[in-house]
């Protein structure tokens, strides 16, 4: 008597509940789904802007990442602003015999609130990177920045990072903005939805519930 074939364990697809045999369902985002609903489920993931990855991660697109810029350019520009409405007063006080004095006092404050809100920002990113694996804008967005093997970003990375994007791709006229539009291009058409400054220090920004 021939001995009994091993039975294929069997799970439920993730989109319609049925179950099936293991050989005939695709892992998908984390997800099990059987071949009925592999394109409605495939399209839904596509459409959010999250590519998934062979290791099955979800890539951040475009404007998922914008988003979590915007948020923190919110948490970090507001409370500059107030900041600066209350020194801006003893900065453009007249004083004494100088040539061109609001000009004087115009670029000390350009001068000194780029200096300050580098020093701000630096510390902001790095560390929340570091610590966290991203800022709040991006933990807010459900977002996390990973080396491709999944591990964490190193001191070298976030500092390398934080560079590129805040200092390179912002601070430095006509330079700053053809950088950004590159970076836009790379983040929306790059198969890992990787940016500039991704490619350069070798990171990519992934979901969290797909790192799990």
């Amino acid at each position: 008597m021939a001995p009994d074939a091993p039975v294929q364990p069997s799970y439920p697809c993730s989109q319609c509940g049925r179950t099936f045999p293991q050989a005939d369902l695709v892992p998908i985002a984390g997800n099990w789904v059987c071949g009925d609903c592999k394109p409605a489920f495939l399209s839904r993931v596509m459409a959010s802007g999250a590519i998934v990855s062979p290791r099955g991660w979800h890539y951040g697109g475009f404007w998922i990442r914008f988003g979590a810029r915007f948020i923190d350019g919110l948490v970090l520009g507001i409370p500059l602003l107030v900041l600066f409405s209350f020194l801006m007063p003893s900065v453009f006080k007249p004083r004494g015999e100088v040539p061109n004095p609001f000009f004087a006092a115009f670029a000390t404050f350009n001068i000194t609130y780029l200096l300050v809100s580098l020093l701000v920002s630096g510390a902001y990113e790095v560390m929340l990177l570091k610590y966290r694996g991203g800022t709040l804008g991006k933990m807010a967005c459900g977002l996390r920045v990973v080396r491709p093997d999944g591990s964490d970003l190193s001191w070298g990375v976030c500092f390398a990072r934080y560079f590129m994007w805040n200092v390179l791709s912002r601070t430095i006229p006509i330079l700053n903005f053809i950088l950004i539009l590159i970076s836009g291009i790379m983040a929306g058409t790059d198969s890992e939805k990787r940016a500039l400054h991704d490619r350069v220090c070798d990171t990519r920004v992934i979901y969290k519930q797909s790192a799990a």
